[in-house]
């Protein structure tokens, strides 16, 4: 079962009781290619009562997350082997807090010998099959067809729901798939059963937030959104089959976390499960990362530094600073020799064919070509045509 989802980054974190078949069920394991390694979690004691085991399994969670099993591995396999309901559901209490089944990469089994009708009862356990990309491996060996069937729990379901049956096991025929081939299920793309969730955001400079009475609604006020992330969360909503609702933080702060460990603002109550989901955008960075699940990037935002520019200053001389002296030095020589050579240059034409001109008339045209400037001429200084007298006399 477990050799169908391995991968090249594949690591097993198992969890027992400490029965005598979740040994055997660790043999199995370390038999499949695991490069990343196997790491072995176990409750010790003959009695498990519930508190003694939540203890025990809050320890083993927080071992698991502080030695960095599974944020810095990419593909994840949580075994859970027990047929204690004392564990089954102490273990998915702590695993909610310590959020060890976060990664959607990170995958959990769980093998039990209990009746699926009593699993019904473990309502934590129901939310983190339900909640999680999971499935539960229900393992009936009381005769001597030894089978095992392997369930997806609906996602956002009643615990009394049906499960989906994606898998059975007998010794003749092996693993055999009943749901699109597949082990673990992609059932998080659509829900069939339209669940509800709650959400969490607050106004930012292109999204308004409002709040208007409505006795329906938690504390009298229905909060209404605009902007382009509820735009988005529209989408979502019509995509997956799913309705929603927002609420907003007690404080109006985003999220902060305080020396404590805790959080307050939106990012506050995504932590305590008071809502599902929180509507950003939010600044991806590893102390959130550690224990909030992203969504893709939507938008990218690009931070600057500015500083104020220096009062302007006026330099008689800037004109000259576009060029360097050597291309000012080669500009006044080309000038010079054009002046030149338009003040020789009518000295050795025919007296005939000379005009009368003024030289300073020459030069300034040479300058004003330099600078292309424009040329106007007075109608005073026009030089007319002679009149045409027509008649006898």
């Amino acid at each position: 079962m477990l050799a169908t989802e391995t991968c090249g980054r594949h690591s097993f974190l198992l969890l027992s009781d400490g029965s005598a078949w979740a040994t055997s069920v660790f043999k199995d394991i370390t038999e499949i290619p695991s490069p990343w390694g196997v790491g072995v979690f176990r409750v010790t004691g003959d009695s498990h009562g519930h508190n003694l085991t939540l203890s025990s399994l809050s320890s083993m969670t927080a071992q698991a997350r502080s030695q960095k099993l599974v944020t810095r591995l990419y593909c994840v396999t949580v075994v859970v082997v027990s047929d204690d309901p004392a564990f089954l559901a102490a273990f998915s209490e702590s695993s909610f807090k310590s959020h060890l089944l976060l990664v959607q990469t990170t995958k959990l089994l769980a093998f039990t010998r209990l009746p699926l009708h009593h699993l019904h009862t473990l309502h934590h356990l129901h939310k983190t099959l339900s909640r999680t990309n999971s499935l539960i491996s229900v393992v009936n060996d009381n005769s001597a067809d030894f089978r095992a069937s392997v369930y997806s729990m609906v996602p956002f379901s009643e615990p009394e729901s049906q499960p989906l049956r994606v898998a059975t096991w007998t010794v003749g025929r092996g693993l055999v798939l009943n749901y699109l081939n597949q082990l673990f299920p992609h059932k998080f793309a659509k829900f069939p059963h339209r669940p509800h969730m709650v959400v969490t955001t607050d106004k930012f400079p292109s999204q308004n937030v409002m709040e208007v009475d409505d006795p329906t609604q938690p504390g009298g006020k229905r909060v209404i959104v605009q902007g382009v992330m509820d735009n988005m969360m529209q989408l979502i909503a019509r995509r997956m089959n799913l309705t929603y609702s927002y609420v907003r933080a007690a404080d109006r702060k985003w999220g902060t976390r305080l020396n404590n460990g805790s959080w307050i603002g939106m990012l506050g109550l995504l932590m305590r499960e008071e809502v599902d989901v929180a509507l950003g955008p939010f600044a991806y960075d590893l102390t959130r990362h550690t224990w909030m699940d992203f969504s893709r990037y939507l938008t990218q935002i690009t931070y600057k530094i500015f500083a104020a520019r220096a009062r302007p200053e006026v330099d008689p001389w800037g004109f000259l600073l576009p060029l360097s002296p050597l291309v000012w030095a080669a500009l006044m020589m080309a000038l010079l020799t054009v002046i030149t050579t338009m003040l020789l240059l009518p000295s050795s034409l025919p007296t005939s064919t000379q005009h009368t001109g003024r030289r300073d008339t020459n030069i300034f045209n040479c300058i004003r070509v330099l600078f292309q400037e424009g040329s106007v001429l007075s109608p005073n200084l026009m030089i007319m045509p002679p009149p045409i007298y027509v008649g006898g006399g």
